[in-house]
């Protein structure tokens, strides 16, 4: 995304309740779902601005993450997006606090991938494969393969934060998530995290004494490792 993206409101979490006559009502109940998420960023020391883009963005992701000036920018694409509603919509009432903070957690994921300057690398040890199925051309394969890896490791931190504040949800959003990553749309595609998901199958998956990203660390170590062996 480019830089004028962030040039709108950006919004800072000073207590538990958003209040702002600016933001819209949909706007306004994602950060109030999000906002467990994101002040566990502030207590990890993440540097994460929110911002609320002002235009029109249709065909948007509702909430996304991007990394700009050494600063971690969560994104909500909200106005004349009509995603925006639909997904929370779809979500099953009992789940939708649990699914967003899902949500949220895996955009932290990336950031905190942004900030240790890791983003698109492979940790020490593990070499890219060499080839893989479609697409044929060299260059948008490495990007598929890039962006598979950090939607894997993303995944798995949303699930650790289901495993620590939602452990009687987890089962339920577990599947949740696995079926909308199974779907027809995402086999071998960037957003194909099925491999990473199926080793967290319970909360027990997750060390508990480490924080989140330290959690998702040695399962999305495995995940790349049968991916990588997959591949050859």
């Amino acid at each position: 995304m480019k830089k004028r993206l962030f040039a709108a409101c950006v919004f800072w979490l000073a207590s538990a309740a958003w209040a702002d006559a600016s933001l819209t009502a949909t706007e306004t109940r994602w950060l109030q779902l999000s906002g467990p998420a994101i002040r566990y960023a502030r207590e990890q020391r993440l540097p994460l601005d929110i911002v609320v883009q002002p235009q029109p963005t249709p065909g948007n992701a509702p909430l996304a993450m991007a990394y700009v000036d050494g600063r971690c920018k969560l994104v909500l694409s909200m106005r004349g997006n009509p995603e925006a509603q639909s997904t929370l919509d779809e979500i099953p009432p009992a789940l939708l606090a649990p699914v967003v903070e899902a949500m949220a957690a895996h955009e932290l994921g990336h950031c905190w991938r942004y900030v240790r300057g890791a983003w698109h690398t492979l940790p020490a040890g593990f070499a890219s494969a060499a080839r893989e199925s479609a697409p044929a051309s060299p260059q948008l394969r490495a990007n598929m393969q890039q962006t598979r890896r950090e939607e894997g490791f993303a995944d798995l931190v949303g699930l650790a934060w289901t495993a620590a504040h939602h452990p009687q949800r987890y089962a339920e959003v577990h599947a949740w998530l696995l079926k909308f990553r199974d779907e027809p749309e995402h086999p071998g595609s960037h957003h194909d995290t099925v491999a990473w998901l199926r080793l967290a199958p319970a909360p027990s998956a997750f060390a508990t004494p480490a924080n989140l990203f330290d959690q998702a660390w040695p399962l999305w170590q495995q995940g790349l490792q049968q991916h990588l062996s997959a591949a050859d």
